[in-house]
């Protein structure tokens, strides 16, 4: 397991929390978007997860309420890995790819892919 897969293992994956905002925002030039930021709750905790160096995301349903099954980083081999380069291929890219792809699957709403450099994960409030 790798680094960023144990900082998400320390949250449980996120699983049952909601997912309360997302937003997409060019770091270095704000007409090339390069950062997500999710907004995670539970009913004990608030978090900012922030994925850096976005090279492709893709976001499919999602509605007024998002509740997270798990978020979890796909092996390349895997059928996951698969599903997400499908919702990535929609995405707008360059030629450059990033080191990890990241899921989250749903229980209810938004299942979002991530192709991304880093993660960052901080408490709120």
């Amino acid at each position: 397991m790798n680094e960023i897969s144990n900082r998400l293992s320390a949250y449980g994956h996120f699983h049952d929390w909601y997912l309360e905002t997302i937003v997409v925002r060019g770091m270095i030039n704000r007409r090339i978007p390069d950062t997500l930021v999710l907004g995670l709750f539970d009913y004990e905790r608030e978090v900012r997860l922030t994925f850096n160096g976005v090279t492709r995301l893709g976001i499919e349903s999602g509605g007024a309420l998002n509740i997270v099954n798990a978020i979890e980083i796909v092996d390349p081999d895997s059928q996951a890995f698969q599903q997400a380069q499908s919702l990535l291929a929609k995405s707008a890219h360059d030629k450059r790819r990033g080191i990890h792809t990241a899921y989250l699957y749903s229980t209810v709403g938004a299942e979002i892919a991530i192709e991304f450099d880093s993660l960052t994960i901080e408490s709120e409030g």
